[in-house]
């Protein structure tokens, strides 16, 4: 069976550090507060665990067959990814203020197209698993780990954002602050690009 110990190491740092989930979840945080974003946070939570369940069952294994399919899949994350950002932020916006927040279903795309949770979990599968064992039972241990730290990381990155609008809330200071946050998010994508294609 997997060396969890490591394997929870592994997804406390890779959950919790800066990645596009979590600066969208920061800046949703920012917009609306953390109860409003709780239904964009469930999404984003459950969006990665079905990435999970797939992979389990062998998508990655269909997604490399061809160089092609990633290529194209990378794309369509940057693109996604940073459309949103920037639509949170308000740049998107030309005369109006984006008043609701984004919802469950806008969230659950998330990770399917985020490439730091495509790299996180092909790493996690190729390098934790134990090929000896079950692939079945060790994929429902990653994604039950991955779960339950992903509720309490994304949770404390969108309350971040609630609290440090808090501080800040008012003045005009606040308007660069969401557009700081969404041009972060971007460039948060661009490297997990790169360390996609490093992990790979």
């Amino acid at each position: 069976m997997m060396d969890f110990a490591p394997f929870l190491a592994f997804v406390i740092f890779m959950v919790g550090t800066p990645g596009p989930a979590n600066m969208l979840l920061m800046t949703s945080g920012a917009n609306f507060g953390f109860w409003r974003s709780l239904p964009f946070v469930a999404g984003v939570t459950l969006g990665k665990l079905l990435l999970n369940i797939l992979l389990g069952l062998g998508l990655w294994h269909l997604l490399s067959a061809d160089p092609r399919i990633l290529l194209a899949l990378k794309v369509v994350c940057v693109t996604y990814l940073a459309w949103l950002a920037l639509r949170m932020s308000g740049f998107l916006m030309s005369k109006r203020e984006l008043r609701q927040p984004e919802t469950f279903w806008s969230g659950l795309a998330v990770h399917p197209l985020n490439p730091k949770a495509w790299a996180m979990l092909v790493f996690a599968y190729a390098h934790f698993t134990d090929p000896t064992q079950s692939l079945g039972q060790q994929a429902v241990l990653i994604s039950a780990t991955f779960l339950i730290v992903q509720v309490v990381f994304h949770s404390i990155w969108c309350a971040g954002g609630a609290l440090l609008v808090t501080a800040v809330g008012g003045r005009p200071v606040e308007r660069w602050l969401m557009r700081g946050l969404s041009v972060l998010t971007v460039l948060v994508v661009i490297w997990a690009v790169v360390l996609d294609g490093l992990v790979y």
